[in-house]
């Protein structure tokens, strides 16, 4: 009788172990749960929240058409424009996400609202005084609050939906770009003013006064009319981030400049400050943004010149030459005061570029090809190259792959400090060994690692991470393995 092969695994069919929800599908649930136990207390409240679908698709409730052009009436948006095949996209009219912070609504005239939960103190400060200065907030650009309800420990921001991804299908006019670097500025102005700093400056936190479903703003056939016409304007709004200082010349501890990864940071804080100017700071991520938007390809900045000194005044590492917001705003105004309205109502060029170049002085000259004459006159507003021990502190940063500030004690305040998810934490046993706690979700990953438990004499030499133990409580199977480092 031939010998049967010896197996990996007893003989006994491994228990399979229910697969878990993803993390998309756990929190699509918990936000479903949420608004759907308020909907009742916001119906009374005079909103009716919108019919949540999969996939963080909400649609409209009640059966009010869109509004014609000429009867819009701010701050609420124009609505409509959807494309005629629309079905064929997968979305449904004036179609919106939700999520567990926001979700979307009509009010009992059919109005359509966005509802934000607010989170941490600085956010409710902040919506709670930018409610009371509503009246100021239009021409500030700033997205309105209509109303702050409270229900229980939570706290919510009504204000009218407006539509994101507010440059798309196009930038239509040179005269409209300049509005919306406009809105920028003196939404940034009024928040500095008074004392409070966005901290998340991007183009995916402004908006603008239209909207349609929100996955066809690139094909909607309303807004390019709109658009032509000059009745788009732009705000910013989401305050998650942002902080209420004590003043406007209060500093932060340099390690507070790194706390926001959705955005590129200036060098401010990356040659071992101590503190750093929140203001200017911003000031430096707004240059960043712009150059991002406008500068590719030199597409805009030949037909408008000025954007270069502007550009450079903000990007600056001479920060007590960079502007501040009042600054940027008053330079910008009278630099469009002297544009005619033929120059304004040019096309703006179409970015052609692949991607987008460096925005550092040091790797792109945003003067190049500008009149002489012009350059000759703002060459001052040059942002200077850095020198070559910059170039080097900053490659050293960069190569060290951290932000340096050895001599800032909060910047080492956690040391060994490690992330967690929903998968995977982290450790120490009872000897103070580190360790990585994994939850296995899939059957064949729990097989797979069973697998590598059994080999795990054989693993060093293999160069697999070691799996040390597994554990299963109720239906969940974990995994511990020793904890190494990544970034190699």
């Amino acid at each position: 009788m031939s010998r049967r092969k010896r197996r990996f695994f007893p003989s006994k069919e491994i228990p399979t172990v229910q697969e878990s929800p993803s993390a998309a599908e756990v929190e699509e649930t918990e936000a479903k749960c949420f608004w759907g136990s308020l909907r009742s207390w916001f119906l009374e409240k005079g909103y009716t929240l919108f019919e949540l679908g999969k996939l963080t698709h909400s649609f409209p409730l009640l059966d009010t058409p869109s509004r014609d052009v000429e009867k819009f009436d701010y701050p609420y948006a124009f609505c409509g424009g959807d494309p005629p095949f629309l079905k064929s996209l997968a979305a449904e009219p004036l179609e919106a996400y939700y999520s567990d912070k926001v979700c979307f609504a009509q009010d009992t005239q059919g109005r359509h609202v966005a509802i934000k939960k607010l989170g941490n103190t600085d956010e409710t400060r902040i919506c709670r005084f930018l409610f009371e200065k509503r009246d100021l907030l239009a021409e500030n650009c700033i997205l309105p609050i209509l109303e702050i309800l409270e229900h229980e420990e939570n706290r919510f921001a009504v204000m009218p939906r407006w539509g994101d991804n507010p440059c798309f299908p196009d930038s239509g006019s040179i005269g409209n770009v300049l509005h919306y670097i406009h809105c920028l500025l003196k939404a940034i102005h009024f928040l500095h003013s008074n004392s409070i700093v966005h901290r998340d400056l991007k183009e995916d936190n402004t908006l603008v006064n239209h909207f349609g479903a929100y996955r066809c703003n690139k094909k909607n056939m309303m807004r390019p009319k709109l658009r032509t016409a000059g009745q788009l304007t732009y705000v910013l709004f989401d305050f998650d981030l942002s902080l209420m200082l004590p003043s406007p010349a209060c500093r932060l501890p340099s390690s507070r400049s790194v706390e926001i990864f959705s955005i590129v940071w200036p060098y401010d804080t990356s040659h071992g400050e101590l503190d750093y100017d929140p203001y200017k700071f911003e000031m430096g991520c707004l240059g960043i943004i712009l150059c991002q938007k406008f500068q590719p390809s030199q597409h805009c900045i030949p037909a408008i010149p000025f954007l270069a000194p502007l550009f450079d005044r903000l990007i600056t590492d001479q920060l007590e030459l960079r502007f501040t917001s009042y600054e940027a705003l008053r330079f910008f105004e009278e630099m469009c005061a002297k544009l005619d309205p033929k120059q304004l109502s040019l096309e703006a060029p179409v970015d052609t570029a692949s991607a987008y170049p460096p925005w550092e002085p040091g790797e792109y000259d945003r003067w190049e090809g500008l009149p002489s004459d012009f350059v000759q006159e703002w060459e001052h507003f040059k942002a200077p190259i850095p020198s070559i021990y910059t170039k080097f502190v900053l490659s050293v940063s960069s190569g060290l792959g951290a932000y340096l500030a050895p001599t800032d004690p909060s910047y080492w305040e956690h040391p060994l400090e490690a992330y967690y998810s929903d998968k995977v934490y982290f450790a120490q046993d009872s000897q103070g060994w580190h360790v990585g706690i994994k939850k296995l979700n899939k059957p064949d990953e729990i097989k797979i690692y069973r697998f590598l438990f059994k080999k795990r004499k054989l693993l060093p030499r293999i160069c697999i991470l070691p799996v040390l133990e597994l554990f299963e409580f109720e239906q969940y199977c974990l995994a511990v393995m020793p904890q190494w480092g990544e970034d190699v």
